[in-house]
């Protein structure tokens, strides 16, 4: 395993730990040309994958490749929450275009598809909105 899967288990689990969640501690593939999630669970139906981004310089895209994996299993439902570990290494556009991108997955997917964007450290606010998507996940 190399340093940097080292560091996304890290700091996947320092999320996942608050709310009694285990991880894999391995990537999860979507398959052919899609890409792979940093780290994940599986949750009752949902599948739970942590995007761990430090200096990417296109965030949006471990957003959007989340889609075509979604329209190729029209039965699985996915939950993203992606830690920006230092927002000052990524652009805000990025930023703003991870959000916009998700937005447009939530309304387009049917209830398919949940995102949590942590920036920096994991807030108060971050909490109680993870803790909600999570009551969700464990109904």
């Amino acid at each position: 395993m190399g340093q940097t899967q080292e560091r996304n288990i890290l700091y996947s689990n320092n999320i996942a730990q608050k709310f009694g969640l285990s991880l894999s501690n391995s990537e999860f593939n979507y398959g052919p040309g899609i890409g792979k999630a940093d780290n994940y669970a599986i949750i009752n139906d949902w599948l739970v994958v942590f995007e761990i981004e430090y200096s990417q310089r296109h965030p949006e895209f471990n957003v959007s490749k989340i889609w075509p994996y979604l329209e190729n299993n029209p039965a699985q439902k996915l939950f993203l929450i992606q830690h920006i570990v230092n927002n000052k290494e990524v652009s805000a556009n990025r930023i703003f275009h991870c959000e916009w991108m998700a937005e447009k997955m939530i309304t387009s997917l049917n209830d398919r598809f949940m995102y949590q964007l942590i920036i920096n450290d994991l807030t108060d606010n971050d909490i109680k909105s993870l803790k909600t998507m999570f009551e969700v996940i464990n109904k």
